[in-house]
């Protein structure tokens, strides 16, 4: 029986060759398609929103990349709930109060 002798170092680099070849495909995809899911408001409700529940609040906009502007309230059990952008009296309310919460929080 002939046994081939392969030559060690010419496999080194053969292997080393495609590793790197891998890891610059995967790097290229990465850049190429970062993290482009944003998690948006599809649709709003004018439902009042209990004070004592929220936690926090953000404006979403359009230019995030979300199809449409939104007030989004997250709760304390860190629900989102998406109201319509405009300052309606209830919206305002809420706003006014977890800002003065973080002012105070501040100090």
């Amino acid at each position: 029986m002939l046994l081939r002798r392969t030559n060690t170092k010419t496999t080194m680099q053969t292997s080393t060759i495609t590793l790197l070849l891998i890891a610059a495909v995967f790097c290229i995809n990465t850049e190429a398609f970062p993290d482009t899911a944003v998690d948006c408001c599809l649709t709003t409700k004018d439902t009042r929103i209990p004070l004592q529940i929220v936690a926090s609040y953000f404006h979403q906009t359009t230019e995030s990349g979300c199809p449409i502007a939104a007030t989004v309230f997250i709760t304390k059990k860190d629900k989102k709930l998406c109201a319509p952008p405009e300052k309606n009296t209830w919206i305002s309310r809420i706003i006014s109060h977890l800002e003065k919460k973080q002012r105070k929080a501040l100090q």
